[in-house]
């Protein structure tokens, strides 16, 4: 017990009277975080998506047009591509204009004991409002120069529509015109044929919206235009931060995935910086930023126009603050010094909060850390209390007795205005930040715009949501907590169609196998090398907690959970395996080569499964022999 005793003692009596030099960024240090961040950089953007697509609509209400060709045509396929809403709509062809016969396609049924069959049935699409911004490919067979278009229930914006022979090509068109003579004037059907260029023989990642971006995108449109969002399952402030590049390069894959990327490029900085804070030398700092930027995950999720991208990075960014707190001491230092970086780490809280509520997981270890500093704070003040009470307390140097009465006389105080200061910051500010996020919403125009009771609803009905997601089929590419640090089931993101049997583009998120296989080899050492020692050092410790702060609510969570859903732990064990890097470095011969080979694998790693991670055309046997290593790897 005196062991114990002696030992506090001699830890706060450390923190209060040893020196602490601040870390700071070399010239050296911003070279090489530059450098990371360029290259990186360079490879996000390019073939990040496509300015060029059709833009010009129609609103198709419930009329009929009609289509003539330059000639009669041979139609093998119907593509089409558009905005938003909902509508049904069928075709039917004729040769003289006068008698029409509808247009046919043939539909795959499958029986409950597994039989299929195949029937040829009427053309009727029925097109669903989650289909926006994608190419949809009809296959069909006639021969006509006119083709009439029915719509059965409008609502729909088409923005293009192509009638494409047997090599995928749009045909010729003559004229198209509304039968209907009350239609909508400057509603023109003409609209939906003036892009022709943009009709593709196959579709691409780079020219259409793929898995969640029709929610995320959709939405950050919706709120540009001020229309009711269709997406409300995630607080607004994502879908604000992703419609700025959208306001910039307009409505394509470029400007809806532009700020997504742009965060994805910024993390690397931060985490930089972060581990400059951590481990104070260059080499470790450059160590976690080359692993994140080597990490599938971190590349495919920041490149979808999803809102991961910044709720990610405002984690980081919350957790970068806090570590800043760590290292100032209201017993030593003037309190508004600590103040400003609790400040800004709960203004980080707040739009992260209101990007996602993942982020209100890290509240929790944020608060851990913060009452973990007080304590230590507790204990200096005790500490002082007891050395100006010793019986030699009389023959103590002046300076230090005066040092150590402010510290008994301030401790109070100090504490109580940080809490209060906490109070503010980390829940009136994130309250306001919050409730503003959802001025979009507020600003609908027509019906629909949110009240303050609206706002209140949607907290109900985000929580019910995401508390009861089970749907009726078990999503094929869904797993549970436990599976994401082994990598086993990847989420299948695009599927291109119109390719041949031998080549594919696809994409999938997953975490580069080497990192998160050697994050879990990484953490199992540092257990058996803490063990030995006894205790966690500071470093080991406020990086446990951020990770566990990220992981350990999805174990609560019942609905349905994706790999996806581990990409916060991803930067906080990737910083734990560079403790571990250090003390391999450091402790034994061949460590720091041992690291730049493993480093040097993961890159590599990084351009064979690159691929699979875009949706670069790619022949299927590359895949099934190269990059299957698990069965439950599906990359097409």
């Amino acid at each position: 017990m005196r062991d114990r005793k002696n030992e506090w003692q001699k830890h706060a009596r450390r923190r209060l009277f040893d020196k602490h030099e601040e870390t700071r960024m070399t010239r050296t240090d911003w070279l090489v975080m530059l450098a990371v961040t360029l290259a990186y950089a360079v490879v996000a953007f390019i073939n990040l998506g496509s300015a060029n697509i059709p833009q010009t609509y129609y609103n198709m209400d419930g009329d009929e047009i009609v289509v003539e060709f330059e000639q009669p045509e041979d139609i093998s396929s119907i593509r089409y591509f558009s905005s938003l809403g909902m509508g049904t709509f069928s075709f039917s062809y004729s040769m003289d204009g006068e008698g029409y016969t509808p247009a046919m396609t043939d539909v795959t049924e499958t029986a409950e004991d597994g039989t299929t069959e195949t029937k040829r049935e009427p053309l009727k699409v029925e097109h669903k409002a989650t289909n926006m911004y994608e190419w949809e490919f009809y296959d069909t067979s006639f021969t006509a120069q006119y083709v009439s278009i029915s719509v059965d229930e409008p609502g729909l914006r088409m923005l293009e529509l192509g009638f494409c022979d047997a090599d995928g090509k749009p045909v010729a068109i003559k004229s198209v015109k509304n039968t209907n003579p009350d239609a909508e004037r400057g509603n023109s059907p003409s609209y939906m044929f003036d892009e022709q260029q943009y009709v593709p023989q196959r579709t691409y990642y780079m020219n259409e919206m793929y898995f969640d971006e029709v929610y995320h995108a959709r939405t950050a449109y919706e709120n540009i235009n001020h229309i009711k969002p269709y997406e409300i399952t995630h607080p607004p402030l994502g879908k604000i931060i992703l419609g700025i590049g959208i306001r910039i390069f307009g409505m394509n894959p470029w400007g809806w995935r532009f700020m997504g990327t742009l965060f994805g490029v910024l993390m690397l900085p931060l985490m930089y910086y972060l581990a400059k804070k951590l481990f104070h030398k260059t080499l470790y700092a450059f160590i976690p930023t080359a692993l994140f930027a080597l990490d599938f995950m971190h590349y495919t999720q920041t490149r979808i126009a999803t809102i991961d991208s910044y709720s990610v990075f405002f984690i980081m960014l919350m957790y970068l603050f806090m570590y800043m707190y760590t290292e100032t001491n209201f017993n030593r230092q003037p309190l508004k010094k600590t103040l400003l970086p609790l400040a800004l780490c709960g203004v980080a809280f707040g739009l992260g909060a209101a990007t996602k509520w993942l982020c209100i997981y890290a509240g929790a270890g944020l608060a851990v850390i913060l009452f973990m500093q007080l304590f230590k704070r507790y204990r200096e003040y005790a500490y002082a209390r007891l050395a100006l009470s010793a019986e030699d307390a009389e023959g103590m140097d002046k300076g230090r007795r005066e040092f150590l009465e402010s510290v008994s006389r301030g401790f109070v105080k100090n504490t109580f205005v940080t809490l209060l200061w906490c109070v503010l910051f980390f829940i009136v500010v994130p309250l306001i930040i919050y409730i503003a996020s959802y001025i979009p919403y507020m600003t609908v125009e027509g019906e629909g715009a949110y009240t303050f009771a609206d706002v209140l609803k949607n907290q109900e009905y985000m929580f019910h949501y995401h508390s009861t997601l089970k749907p009726e089929h078990v999503h094929p590419f869904s797993s549970q907590w436990y599976a994401w640090p082994l990598d086993i089931r990847p989420v299948f993101f695009f599927q291109g169609k119109g390719y041949t049997d031998g080549t594919m583009s696809s994409m999938s998120t997953m975490g580069n196998p080497l990192i998160w296989w050697g994050a879990i080899a990484s953490v199992i050492a540092l257990i058996v090398l803490r063990i030995r020692k006894g205790r966690l050092g500071r470093r080991t410790l406020f990086l446990t907690i951020a990770a566990l702060s990220q992981y350990l609510p999805w174990i609560l969570v019942t609905r349905e959970t994706f790999i996806y859903h581990y990409f916060a732990t991803v930067p906080f064990l990737i910083l734990l395996m560079t403790v571990l890097a250090k003390y391999m470095i450091e402790r034994t011969k061949h460590g720091k080569k041992a690291v730049f080979i493993f480093i040097g694998a993961c890159l590599v790693l990084f351009v064979m499964f690159y691929p699979v991670t875009t949706g670069t055309v790619v022949s299927k046997a590359y895949s099934d022999t190269f990059l299957r290593w698990l069965p439950t790897w599906p990359f097409y």
